[in-house]
């Protein structure tokens, strides 16, 4: 696990000292992204010595999904209680109350069964409230006690009694206070109804009680080497988003850093944008290596929404890796940490191209998208064809709300020049599950959309170039190019050409992955040429050369880099105007 986390959410926050503000980090990513395993060890690092307050919640069990938001603040407390010496007795009070099934009986029958809750006397209480007492009574140096001949049984009535003391001295008159007519009655009446508004409801009261009890223990200096951390696995599930939007509403000058996951957007606000999705006048989330408080209190919201605080899990780092084909496994996957992970174990050292390609194929890695649980594949596959997702809106009839979907699910990344963007790794599989469906009908409506954008257009008549050039489609695609660089270079404007060369070799390919690398080559470019200053074969060849280059798949090793440069070389003796910028293009492609 990388350190990315360590900065905004050890450094900047967690031994940040008191007196100010600390954020909700909702930890943004589709499934396999590493939150999980992340959070974990984020929550490890804090209850480990030097231990400080450190509680793990997870939602992700079936079991869990509907858990109350009482459930909830009861293990956030177990936990905490669990890890150091804090005590939370305004928390478990208030629980004891909400504990409480009040129905139609009367203030004072339900008054003497709290009463029976908190001492412990009460037939079949909650299973949660027995731990919670415990941990609230526990004593310090407990070895001392038992050196000096304190029997077991008159410790537990100590910690017992400590336990009570502690709930109807701080928790019982500290709720008491808090209700507008001190009837605690009245409150379990209103938790066991349910609904109402948000703002005066128990669960924000829950939560005051827990930010209470907090501020109360980090008032005395130097107790706790650390704020106190709270990790809750499943921000995007309907318990997770009540607990967290009673959470803001409690929220002040408090100790309390909560680290929240989710595999979906979740409402944060207005003054966040979806990620990928270019909202004017709202910030994009940053991604945690770059995330960070004062970028929190810079960009944040206003009112009850300035808590959150929406960060983007990084992708895998693959920079430092000795496998051989680690960099050609981070374009592919655009760094989506599950399947990089398992594509290095498969094929990180393969010992060549080919052996690379194969092993991809055998295993069937391009075959994911069931895996991603996302509805609409059959038109999310389409949309993968575009360029850009306007495009796929605008071109491609089908369900409405593809866009949001996206957006919602993480999967849509903002490109400077594009805009919206489908994640590589989801496209790459989304393309390929196109390849044995509606390939060509696909980019014959796309190529027709882009009519009078030529060279968007003619990036949709390359991708529907099969081995061999059955169908002519790359020889269209040359013959346009080679008009136009006579054209362009004519009229000085051969930067022009570069770019329309460029965009064009970006298309995505159906070519067999299964196939030898030279064999696909050859069959494209082979016999193409009628003789030494043949420019239009060259230029053919350059395109596939280019076209090979930009697919990690059909160029692992980024060999073909060498062969643009010759062929860019090459054309500058053809060129009779704009030489120098054909000799700078080529210079781009010199390897580092």
């Amino acid at each position: 696990m990388d350190d990315s986390w360590r900065h905004l959410v050890m450094d900047d926050c967690l031994l940040r000292e008191g007196g100010q503000e600390l954020p909700i980090i909702v930890l943004l990513g589709p499934p396999g992204t590493g939150k999980s395993a992340l959070a974990r060890h984020v929550r490890d690092s804090v209850v480990t010595e030097p231990a400080s307050p450190g509680a793990l919640v997870s939602l992700r069990d079936q079991d869990d999904e509907q858990l109350p938001v009482t459930g909830i603040v009861a293990r956030v407390a177990h936990g905490l209680m669990q890890s150091s010496r804090v005590k939370l007795p305004r928390v478990v009070f208030t629980l004891h109350v909400l504990a409480l099934r009040p129905g139609r009986r009367s203030d004072q029958a339900v008054e003497k069964e709290l009463d029976g809750l908190v001492d412990g006397t009460a037939q079949n209480p909650p299973e949660f409230l027995d731990p919670l007492r415990e941990l609230l009574g526990m004593v310090p140096q407990i070895g001392q006690f038992l050196a000096g001949g304190v029997s077991l049984l008159r410790l537990a009535l100590l910690r017992k009694r400590i336990a009570v003391r502690l709930l109807n001295r701080k928790g019982r008159t500290w709720l008491t206070a808090q209700l507008p007519d001190g009837n605690l009655v009245s409150l379990a009446r209103r938790n066991q109804q349910g609904g109402g508004d948000l703002a005066g409801s128990p669960a924000v009261i829950l939560c005051r009680a827990l930010l209470a009890d907090l501020r109360e223990e980090y008032a005395k200096p130097g107790r706790h080497p650390r704020n106190c951390l709270l990790v809750l696995e499943g921000a995007e599930t309907e318990r997770g988003q009540m607990f967290l939007k009673a959470l803001k509403l409690a929220k002040g000058d408090d100790p309390l850093v909560v680290v929240a996951t989710s595999r979906s957007w979740v409402p944060v606000g207005g003054a966040w944008a979806r990620p990928g999705l270019g909202t004017s006048g709202r910030p994009q989330p940053a991604i945690l290596p770059e995330a960070a408080h004062a970028d929190w209190l810079a960009r944040r919201g206003e009112g009850e929404d300035r808590w959150w605080y929406p960060v983007l899990m990084p992708p895998l780092p693959t920079s430092g890796s000795e496998r051989r084909y680690a960099s050609a496994i981070d374009r592919l996957t655009g760094g989506y940490r599950q399947a990089a992970l398992e594509l290095l174990d498969l094929a990180g050292s393969a010992p060549d191209d080919d052996a690379f390609r194969s092993a991809l194929h055998r295993k069937g890695v391009l075959r994911w998208p069931e895996r991603l649980h996302l509805p609409n594949l059959h038109h999310l596959s389409g949309w993968a064809a575009a360029r850009h997702v306007e495009d796929a809106e605008n071109a491609l009839s089908g369900r409405r709300n593809l866009r949001d979907l996206l957006a919602d699910a993480l999967w849509l990344r903002h490109d400077d020049e594009l805009g919206p963007v489908i994640h590589p790794w989801l496209r790459r599989l989304l393309l390929h599950r196109l390849s044995e469906e509606q390939w060509d009908r696909t980019h014959e409506l796309l190529e027709s959309f882009c009519h009078g954008r030529d060279g968007e257009a003619f990036y949709h008549a390359l991708a529907r170039v099969r081995p061999g050039d059955a169908g002519g489609h790359l020889a269209r695609v040359t013959a346009w190019l080679d008009g136009r660089f006579e054209e362009l270079d004519a009229r000085r404007a051969l930067p022009e050409w570069i770019a329309q060369f460029n965009l064009v070799t970006t298309a995505p390919n159906r070519l067999p992955l299964e196939r030898d690398l030279e064999d696909l080559h050859d069959s494209l470019v082979t016999g193409s040429a009628e003789g030494p200053d043949d420019w239009r074969a060259r230029i053919r060849t350059l395109v596939v050369d280019r076209w090979f280059w930009n697919d990690p798949l059909l160029d692992p090793s980024g060999r073909r880099r060498e062969d643009i440069r010759h062929g860019l070389m090459e054309l500058r003796e053809h060129s009779k105007a704009s030489k120098s910028v054909l000799k700078r293009e080529a210079d781009r492609y010199v390897a580092d």
